[in-house]
Protein backbone atom coordinates (compact mmCIF):
# COMPACT_ATOMS: atom_id res chain seq x y z
CA UNK A 1 0.00 0.00 0.00
CA UNK A 2 1.50 3.28 -1.14
CA UNK A 3 1.29 5.40 2.00
CA UNK A 4 3.80 7.01 4.32
CA UNK A 5 3.20 6.00 7.95
CA UNK A 6 5.48 7.42 10.61
CA UNK A 7 6.36 5.32 13.63
CA UNK A 8 7.21 7.90 16.27
CA UNK A 9 5.58 9.49 19.28
CA UNK A 10 5.13 13.17 18.58
CA UNK A 11 6.08 15.80 21.12
CA UNK A 12 5.90 19.60 20.93
CA UNK A 13 8.92 19.99 18.64
CA UNK A 14 8.32 16.90 16.49
CA UNK A 15 4.69 17.86 15.94
CA UNK A 16 5.45 21.37 14.76
CA UNK A 17 8.30 20.14 12.59
CA UNK A 18 5.94 17.63 10.95
CA UNK A 19 3.26 20.25 10.36
CA UNK A 20 5.78 22.69 8.88
CA UNK A 21 7.09 20.04 6.48
CA UNK A 22 3.56 19.09 5.42
CA UNK A 23 2.60 22.68 4.65
CA UNK A 24 5.79 23.46 2.72
CA UNK A 25 6.46 20.15 0.97
CA UNK A 26 7.30 21.04 -2.66
CA UNK A 27 5.99 17.63 -3.80
CA UNK A 28 2.44 18.26 -2.61
CA UNK A 29 -0.20 17.47 -5.23
CA UNK A 30 -2.87 19.30 -3.23
CA UNK A 31 -2.18 22.59 -1.48
CA UNK A 32 -2.14 22.62 2.32
CA UNK A 33 -3.35 25.95 3.68
CA UNK A 34 -2.63 27.08 7.22
CA UNK A 35 -5.79 28.91 8.26
CA UNK A 36 -6.43 31.38 11.06
CA UNK A 37 -6.36 29.72 14.47
CA UNK A 38 -9.78 28.60 15.69
CA UNK A 39 -9.00 30.20 19.03
CA UNK A 40 -6.71 29.44 21.92
CA UNK A 41 -6.51 27.14 24.91
CA UNK A 42 -6.88 28.21 28.52
CA UNK A 43 -3.09 28.76 28.66
CA UNK A 44 -3.02 30.66 25.38
CA UNK A 45 -1.75 27.90 23.06
CA UNK A 46 -3.18 28.38 19.55
CA UNK A 47 -5.78 25.92 18.30
CA UNK A 48 -4.23 25.32 14.87
CA UNK A 49 -6.38 24.80 11.77
CA UNK A 50 -5.31 23.59 8.33
CA UNK A 51 -7.23 22.68 5.21
CA UNK A 52 -6.79 20.84 1.92
CA UNK A 53 -9.24 21.40 -0.93
CA UNK A 54 -11.52 24.25 -1.97
CA UNK A 55 -14.94 22.63 -2.25
CA UNK A 56 -18.15 23.59 -0.49
CA UNK A 57 -18.45 20.22 1.28
CA UNK A 58 -16.37 20.45 4.45
CA UNK A 59 -15.13 17.34 6.24
CA UNK A 60 -13.69 18.08 9.65
CA UNK A 61 -11.08 16.01 11.47
CA UNK A 62 -10.10 16.94 15.01
CA UNK A 63 -8.11 15.08 17.65
CA UNK A 64 -6.51 15.56 21.03
CA UNK A 65 -9.72 16.27 22.96
CA UNK A 66 -8.06 14.09 25.60
CA UNK A 67 -4.42 15.06 25.84
CA UNK A 68 -3.26 11.50 26.47
CA UNK A 69 -4.80 10.16 23.23
CA UNK A 70 -1.71 11.00 21.23
CA UNK A 71 -2.38 8.56 18.40
CA UNK A 72 -5.23 10.84 17.24
CA UNK A 73 -2.81 13.72 16.67
CA UNK A 74 -0.45 11.32 14.91
CA UNK A 75 -3.27 10.07 12.66
CA UNK A 76 -4.53 13.49 11.61
CA UNK A 77 -1.06 14.71 10.66
CA UNK A 78 -0.37 11.42 8.83
CA UNK A 79 -3.64 11.88 6.94
CA UNK A 80 -2.68 15.46 6.06
CA UNK A 81 0.73 14.34 4.77
CA UNK A 82 -0.63 11.55 2.56
CA UNK A 83 -3.59 13.51 1.23
CA UNK A 84 -1.40 16.48 0.32
CA UNK A 85 0.94 14.22 -1.66
CA UNK A 86 -1.93 12.34 -3.34
CA UNK A 87 -0.70 9.00 -2.00
CA UNK A 88 -2.66 5.80 -2.64
CA UNK A 89 -6.38 6.38 -3.04
CA UNK A 90 -5.87 10.08 -2.38
CA UNK A 91 -4.75 10.56 -5.96
CA UNK A 92 -8.49 10.61 -6.72
CA UNK A 93 -9.34 13.28 -4.16
CA UNK A 94 -11.74 15.87 -5.63
CA UNK A 95 -10.35 19.12 -4.32
CA UNK A 96 -12.98 21.22 -6.14
CA UNK A 97 -15.80 19.35 -4.41
CA UNK A 98 -14.41 18.82 -0.89
CA UNK A 99 -12.48 20.73 1.73
CA UNK A 100 -10.86 18.67 4.49
CA UNK A 101 -10.40 20.73 7.66
CA UNK A 102 -7.74 19.51 10.09
CA UNK A 103 -7.65 20.54 13.75
CA UNK A 104 -4.70 18.42 14.97
CA UNK A 105 -5.04 19.20 18.70
CA UNK A 106 -8.12 20.49 20.48
CA UNK A 107 -6.37 20.18 23.86
CA UNK A 108 -2.74 21.23 23.39
CA UNK A 109 -2.19 21.54 27.16
CA UNK A 110 -2.99 17.90 27.84
CA UNK A 111 -1.07 16.72 24.78
CA UNK A 112 2.05 18.73 25.63
CA UNK A 113 1.94 17.65 29.29
CA UNK A 114 1.65 13.98 28.32
CA UNK A 115 4.37 14.04 25.68
CA UNK A 116 6.82 16.17 27.66
CA UNK A 117 6.48 13.64 30.49
CA UNK A 118 7.13 10.80 28.02
CA UNK A 119 10.36 12.41 26.82
CA UNK A 120 12.59 9.77 28.41
CA UNK A 121 11.25 7.08 26.04
CA UNK A 122 10.63 9.21 22.94
CA UNK A 123 14.18 8.92 21.66
CA UNK A 124 14.39 5.14 22.02
CA UNK A 125 15.26 3.06 18.98
CA UNK A 126 12.29 1.72 17.01
CA UNK A 127 12.73 -1.77 18.46
CA UNK A 128 13.10 -0.56 22.05
CA UNK A 129 10.14 1.80 21.67
CA UNK A 130 7.86 -0.97 20.40
CA UNK A 131 8.87 -3.30 23.26
CA UNK A 132 8.40 -0.65 25.94
CA UNK A 133 4.99 0.35 24.57
CA UNK A 134 3.93 -3.30 24.33
CA UNK A 135 5.00 -3.90 27.93
CA UNK A 136 2.91 -0.88 28.91
CA UNK A 137 -0.04 -2.29 26.96
CA UNK A 138 0.26 -5.60 28.87
CA UNK A 139 0.52 -3.81 32.23
CA UNK A 140 -2.54 -1.76 31.33
CA UNK A 141 -4.51 -4.92 30.49
CA UNK A 142 -3.37 -6.60 33.70
CA UNK A 143 -4.49 -3.62 35.76
CA UNK A 144 -7.87 -3.71 34.02
CA UNK A 145 -8.26 -7.41 34.81
CA UNK A 146 -7.21 -7.01 38.43
CA UNK A 147 -9.75 -4.23 39.00
CA UNK A 148 -12.49 -6.27 37.33
CA UNK A 149 -11.67 -9.37 39.38
CA UNK A 150 -11.62 -7.45 42.66
CA UNK A 151 -14.94 -5.80 41.79
CA UNK A 152 -16.45 -9.19 40.91
CA UNK A 153 -15.10 -10.65 44.15
CA UNK A 154 -16.75 -7.85 46.13
CA UNK A 155 -20.03 -8.31 44.24
CA UNK A 156 -19.98 -12.03 45.10
CA UNK A 157 -19.40 -11.18 48.77
CA UNK A 158 -22.33 -8.74 48.73
CA UNK A 159 -24.53 -11.32 47.05
CA UNK A 160 -23.67 -14.01 49.61
CA UNK A 161 -24.31 -11.59 52.47
CA UNK A 162 -27.56 -10.16 51.01
CA UNK A 163 -25.99 -6.75 50.48
CA UNK A 164 -26.27 -6.69 46.68
CA UNK A 165 -28.35 -3.50 46.70
CA UNK A 166 -25.46 -1.71 48.42
CA UNK A 167 -22.68 -3.29 46.36
CA UNK A 168 -21.88 -0.23 44.22
CA UNK A 169 -21.28 2.00 47.23
CA UNK A 170 -19.34 -0.74 49.02
CA UNK A 171 -17.09 -1.22 45.99
CA UNK A 172 -16.47 2.51 45.47
CA UNK A 173 -15.59 3.01 49.14
CA UNK A 174 -13.39 -0.09 49.08
CA UNK A 175 -11.10 1.40 46.44
CA UNK A 176 -10.85 4.69 48.29
CA UNK A 177 -10.12 2.83 51.54
CA UNK A 178 -7.22 0.87 50.03
CA UNK A 179 -5.97 3.38 47.45
CA UNK A 180 -2.46 3.50 48.94
CA UNK A 181 -2.00 -0.27 49.13
CA UNK A 182 0.02 -2.40 46.72
CA UNK A 183 -1.48 -5.79 47.66
CA UNK A 184 -4.44 -7.00 49.70
CA UNK A 185 -4.83 -9.92 52.06
CA UNK A 186 -7.80 -11.87 53.34
CA UNK A 187 -7.54 -9.96 56.63
CA UNK A 188 -7.69 -6.62 54.78
CA UNK A 189 -11.03 -7.64 53.29
CA UNK A 190 -12.37 -8.98 56.59
CA UNK A 191 -11.42 -5.78 58.36
CA UNK A 192 -12.98 -3.64 55.66
CA UNK A 193 -16.35 -5.38 55.98
CA UNK A 194 -16.35 -4.62 59.71
CA UNK A 195 -17.52 -1.19 58.56
CA UNK A 196 -20.83 -2.81 57.59
CA UNK A 197 -23.43 -4.74 59.55
CA UNK A 198 -22.82 -8.05 57.81
CA UNK A 199 -22.59 -11.64 59.00
CA UNK A 200 -18.84 -11.73 59.67
CA UNK A 201 -18.75 -15.40 60.65
CA UNK A 202 -20.29 -16.31 57.30
CA UNK A 203 -17.88 -14.00 55.48
CA UNK A 204 -14.91 -15.68 57.17
CA UNK A 205 -16.18 -19.10 56.08
CA UNK A 206 -16.74 -18.23 52.42
CA UNK A 207 -13.89 -15.80 51.78
CA UNK A 208 -11.09 -18.27 50.95
CA UNK A 209 -13.16 -19.89 48.20
CA UNK A 210 -14.21 -16.54 46.77
CA UNK A 211 -10.63 -15.25 46.69
CA UNK A 212 -9.35 -18.43 45.04
CA UNK A 213 -12.08 -18.09 42.39
CA UNK A 214 -10.56 -14.82 41.14
CA UNK A 215 -7.00 -14.98 42.49
CA UNK A 216 -5.87 -18.63 42.68
CA UNK A 217 -2.52 -17.64 44.20
CA UNK A 218 -4.35 -15.76 47.01
CA UNK A 219 -2.24 -12.78 45.95
CA UNK A 220 -4.52 -9.78 45.33
CA UNK A 221 -2.64 -6.96 43.54
CA UNK A 222 -4.08 -3.48 43.83
CA UNK A 223 -1.13 -1.43 42.62
CA UNK A 224 -1.32 0.14 39.16
CA UNK A 225 1.50 -1.28 37.05
CA UNK A 226 0.79 0.96 34.07
CA UNK A 227 1.19 4.02 36.29
CA UNK A 228 4.40 2.70 37.83
CA UNK A 229 5.96 2.28 34.37
CA UNK A 230 5.66 6.04 33.82
CA UNK A 231 6.72 6.97 37.33
CA UNK A 232 10.05 8.59 36.52
CA UNK A 233 8.67 12.10 35.97
CA UNK A 234 8.31 15.30 37.94
CA UNK A 235 6.71 18.72 37.59
CA UNK A 236 9.93 19.88 35.93
CA UNK A 237 9.01 18.12 32.67
CA UNK A 238 7.49 21.27 31.12
CA UNK A 239 10.14 23.72 29.83
CA UNK A 240 9.66 27.48 30.22
CA UNK A 241 9.75 28.13 26.47
CA UNK A 242 7.25 31.00 26.48
CA UNK A 243 4.45 32.57 28.53
CA UNK A 244 1.99 29.83 27.46
CA UNK A 245 4.29 27.12 28.77
CA UNK A 246 4.77 29.09 31.99
CA UNK A 247 1.00 29.32 32.45
CA UNK A 248 0.77 25.57 31.99
CA UNK A 249 3.54 25.02 34.54
CA UNK A 250 1.65 27.18 37.05
CA UNK A 251 -1.65 25.38 36.42
CA UNK A 252 -0.05 21.95 36.80
CA UNK A 253 1.64 23.04 40.03
CA UNK A 254 -1.80 24.03 41.34
CA UNK A 255 -3.36 20.69 40.34
CA UNK A 256 -0.56 18.65 41.97
CA UNK A 257 0.12 20.90 44.98
CA UNK A 258 -1.70 18.69 47.52
CA UNK A 259 -0.08 15.45 46.27
CA UNK A 260 -3.46 13.91 45.50
CA UNK A 261 -2.24 12.24 42.30
CA UNK A 262 0.72 10.07 41.36
CA UNK A 263 3.20 12.11 39.33
CA UNK A 264 3.08 9.35 36.71
CA UNK A 265 -0.27 10.84 35.66
CA UNK A 266 1.65 13.71 34.05
CA UNK A 267 2.45 11.17 31.31
CA UNK A 268 -1.22 10.21 30.93
CA UNK A 269 -2.93 13.59 31.20
CA UNK A 270 -6.51 13.72 29.87
CA UNK A 271 -7.57 17.19 31.00
CA UNK A 272 -6.67 20.70 29.93
CA UNK A 273 -4.73 23.08 32.15
CA UNK A 274 -7.87 23.98 34.08
CA UNK A 275 -8.28 20.37 35.15
CA UNK A 276 -11.35 19.99 32.92
CA UNK A 277 -12.05 16.95 30.76
CA UNK A 278 -13.08 18.48 27.42
CA UNK A 279 -15.28 15.51 26.46
CA UNK A 280 -17.10 15.66 29.81
CA UNK A 281 -17.37 19.45 29.49
CA UNK A 282 -21.02 19.68 28.47
CA UNK A 283 -24.21 20.65 30.36
CA UNK A 284 -25.70 17.14 30.26
CA UNK A 285 -22.81 15.42 32.00
CA UNK A 286 -22.36 18.42 34.30
CA UNK A 287 -25.86 17.79 35.70
CA UNK A 288 -25.18 14.05 36.10
CA UNK A 289 -21.90 14.74 37.88
CA UNK A 290 -23.37 17.45 40.09
CA UNK A 291 -26.09 15.05 41.25
CA UNK A 292 -23.41 12.50 42.13
CA UNK A 293 -21.55 15.12 44.15
CA UNK A 294 -24.64 15.64 46.30
CA UNK A 295 -24.40 11.97 47.35
CA UNK A 296 -20.63 11.43 47.30
CA UNK A 297 -18.04 13.81 48.68
CA UNK A 298 -15.21 12.26 46.67
CA UNK A 299 -15.62 10.83 43.18
CA UNK A 300 -12.89 8.68 41.67
CA UNK A 301 -12.33 7.48 38.12
CA UNK A 302 -13.40 3.99 37.12
CA UNK A 303 -11.43 0.90 36.19
CA UNK A 304 -7.65 0.91 36.09
CA UNK A 305 -7.52 4.55 37.19
CA UNK A 306 -9.83 4.31 40.15
CA UNK A 307 -7.12 5.71 42.43
CA UNK A 308 -7.47 9.12 40.75
CA UNK A 309 -9.87 11.66 42.22
CA UNK A 310 -12.03 13.44 39.61
CA UNK A 311 -14.24 15.60 41.86
CA UNK A 312 -11.42 18.17 41.99
CA UNK A 313 -9.17 19.56 39.27
CA UNK A 314 -7.26 16.51 38.20
CA UNK A 315 -5.28 14.78 35.41
CA UNK A 316 -8.51 13.13 34.24
CA UNK A 317 -10.63 16.19 34.83
CA UNK A 318 -14.07 17.41 35.85
CA UNK A 319 -16.97 18.54 33.62
CA UNK A 320 -16.61 22.15 34.80
CA UNK A 321 -13.73 24.27 36.08
CA UNK A 322 -15.67 24.74 39.35
CA UNK A 323 -18.51 22.38 40.23
CA UNK A 324 -19.99 24.94 42.65
CA UNK A 325 -20.56 27.38 39.78
CA UNK A 326 -22.90 27.33 36.76
CA UNK A 327 -21.76 25.32 33.76
CA UNK A 328 -19.58 26.95 31.09
CA UNK A 329 -17.91 25.47 28.04
CA UNK A 330 -14.13 25.66 28.06
CA UNK A 331 -12.46 27.94 25.49
CA UNK A 332 -11.34 24.97 23.40
CA UNK A 333 -14.89 23.65 23.01
CA UNK A 334 -16.27 27.13 22.35
CA UNK A 335 -13.79 27.55 19.49
CA UNK A 336 -14.78 24.18 18.00
CA UNK A 337 -18.53 24.85 18.28
CA UNK A 338 -18.19 28.32 16.74
CA UNK A 339 -16.32 26.86 13.77
CA UNK A 340 -18.91 24.13 13.19
CA UNK A 341 -21.82 26.58 13.60
CA UNK A 342 -20.37 28.86 10.94
CA UNK A 343 -20.00 25.94 8.51
CA UNK A 344 -23.54 24.79 9.21
CA UNK A 345 -25.00 28.27 8.78
CA UNK A 346 -23.23 28.55 5.41
CA UNK A 347 -24.49 25.10 4.34
CA UNK A 348 -20.89 23.88 4.15
CA UNK A 349 -20.86 21.30 6.94
CA UNK A 350 -20.74 17.76 5.53
CA UNK A 351 -19.01 15.25 7.79
CA UNK A 352 -17.02 15.17 11.04
CA UNK A 353 -14.54 12.78 12.64
CA UNK A 354 -13.74 13.31 16.31
CA UNK A 355 -10.60 11.16 16.66
CA UNK A 356 -9.83 9.49 19.98
CA UNK A 357 -7.29 6.87 20.99
CA UNK A 358 -8.16 3.24 21.59
CA UNK A 359 -10.93 0.70 21.22
CA UNK A 360 -11.37 0.19 17.47
CA UNK A 361 -14.87 1.67 17.61
CA UNK A 362 -17.02 4.09 15.68
CA UNK A 363 -19.63 5.99 17.69
CA UNK A 364 -22.41 6.56 15.17
CA UNK A 365 -25.71 6.13 17.00
CA UNK A 366 -27.58 9.10 18.41
CA UNK A 367 -29.50 8.94 21.65
CA UNK A 368 -32.45 11.17 20.69
CA UNK A 369 -32.10 11.82 16.94
CA UNK A 370 -33.23 8.65 15.16
CA UNK A 371 -33.03 10.26 11.70
CA UNK A 372 -29.34 11.05 12.16
CA UNK A 373 -28.73 7.60 13.67
CA UNK A 374 -29.96 5.82 10.55
CA UNK A 375 -27.90 8.01 8.23
CA UNK A 376 -24.83 7.58 10.41
CA UNK A 377 -25.09 3.80 10.61
CA UNK A 378 -25.44 3.47 6.83
CA UNK A 379 -22.24 5.43 6.28
CA UNK A 380 -20.49 3.80 9.25
CA UNK A 381 -21.00 0.35 7.74
CA UNK A 382 -19.31 1.46 4.50
CA UNK A 383 -16.45 2.90 6.57
CA UNK A 384 -15.98 -0.25 8.63
CA UNK A 385 -16.20 -2.53 5.57
CA UNK A 386 -13.17 -0.71 4.19
CA UNK A 387 -11.34 -1.06 7.52
CA UNK A 388 -11.99 -4.81 7.44
CA UNK A 389 -10.85 -5.09 3.82
CA UNK A 390 -7.49 -3.44 4.57
CA UNK A 391 -6.87 -5.71 7.55
CA UNK A 392 -7.81 -8.85 5.63
CA UNK A 393 -5.39 -7.98 2.83
CA UNK A 394 -2.66 -8.17 5.48
CA UNK A 395 -4.05 -11.44 6.87
CA UNK A 396 -5.13 -9.69 10.05
CA UNK A 397 -8.51 -9.73 11.75
CA UNK A 398 -10.13 -6.52 12.88
CA UNK A 399 -12.46 -5.88 15.80
CA UNK A 400 -13.70 -2.47 14.65
CA UNK A 401 -17.41 -2.14 15.53
CA UNK A 402 -20.18 0.41 15.78
CA UNK A 403 -20.68 1.37 19.42
CA UNK A 404 -24.09 0.33 20.86
CA UNK A 405 -26.57 3.10 21.60
CA UNK A 406 -26.26 4.81 24.96
CA UNK A 407 -29.09 5.86 27.25
CA UNK A 408 -28.09 9.43 28.05
CA UNK A 409 -25.91 12.17 26.59
CA UNK A 410 -22.63 12.19 28.49
CA UNK A 411 -19.88 13.32 26.13
CA UNK A 412 -19.26 16.18 23.72
CA UNK A 413 -19.22 13.51 20.99
CA UNK A 414 -22.85 12.71 21.90
CA UNK A 415 -23.72 16.41 21.82
CA UNK A 416 -22.26 16.79 18.32
CA UNK A 417 -24.09 13.72 16.98
CA UNK A 418 -27.44 15.08 18.13
CA UNK A 419 -26.91 18.32 16.20
CA UNK A 420 -24.86 17.34 13.16
CA UNK A 421 -25.38 14.45 10.74
CA UNK A 422 -22.38 12.21 10.12
CA UNK A 423 -20.60 13.40 13.29
CA UNK A 424 -18.59 10.33 14.22
CA UNK A 425 -16.40 9.69 17.23
CA UNK A 426 -13.61 7.38 16.13
CA UNK A 427 -11.60 5.27 18.58
CA UNK A 428 -8.62 4.59 16.36
CA UNK A 429 -6.45 1.79 17.66
CA UNK A 430 -7.32 -1.83 18.42
CA UNK A 431 -4.51 -1.73 20.97
CA UNK A 432 -5.61 -0.46 24.38
CA UNK A 433 -3.56 1.60 26.74
CA UNK A 434 -3.42 5.35 26.18
CA UNK A 435 -1.07 7.08 25.77
CA UNK A 436 1.54 4.67 24.35
CA UNK A 437 -0.15 1.25 24.11
CA UNK A 438 -1.10 1.79 20.43
CA UNK A 439 2.62 1.96 19.59
CA UNK A 440 3.24 -1.49 21.08
CA UNK A 441 2.59 -3.24 17.77
CA UNK A 442 4.20 -1.54 14.79
CA UNK A 443 2.29 -3.56 12.20
CA UNK A 444 -1.03 -2.83 13.85
CA UNK A 445 -0.09 0.84 14.05
CA UNK A 446 0.49 0.84 10.29
CA UNK A 447 -2.84 -0.86 9.62
CA UNK A 448 -4.66 1.57 11.92
CA UNK A 449 -3.35 4.51 9.93
CA UNK A 450 -3.83 3.06 6.44
CA UNK A 451 -7.27 1.52 7.02
CA UNK A 452 -8.71 4.74 8.42
CA UNK A 453 -7.23 6.81 5.59
CA UNK A 454 -8.67 4.48 2.94
CA UNK A 455 -12.02 4.38 4.76
CA UNK A 456 -12.33 8.14 4.28
CA UNK A 457 -11.97 7.80 0.52
CA UNK A 458 -14.38 4.86 0.56
CA UNK A 459 -17.23 6.89 2.03
CA UNK A 460 -16.52 9.90 -0.20
CA UNK A 461 -16.73 7.60 -3.22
Amino acid sequence: MNYDVFYEILDYNKLHDRLDKIVHNPNNKFKVEECDDLGESSCGFPLKHYKIGKGKKHIIYFAGCHGNEIIGVDFITTLMHNLALGKGLFKNFKEDEYTIDFIPILNPEGFYTTTYALKSILNSSCKDLEKYCHDYFLAYKEDDLNVKNINDLLKDICKELNYLDKSEKIINKFWHYFKNYDYLTKNNILNYFKLYNVDHDKLRMILDDLIIKYFPSMNIPILKKHQMMLNNVSLNVIPSIDKNHQKLIDKLANIYKENLFPLSTLANFYANGNGVNLNDNNPYYYDIFKNRLEEEKDIYAKGRENNILISVKSPIGMPNYDMTKPFVYEKENVALFNFLTNLKNNNEYYLLFNCHGTGGLLYARCINNEEFSQKNIELANIYLDKIKEVYQKSNEDTIYNIMPKGNVITGVGDVLREEYPYAFLLELSKMGGNPIGPYGDKKNHYLTMVSNMEALMSILK
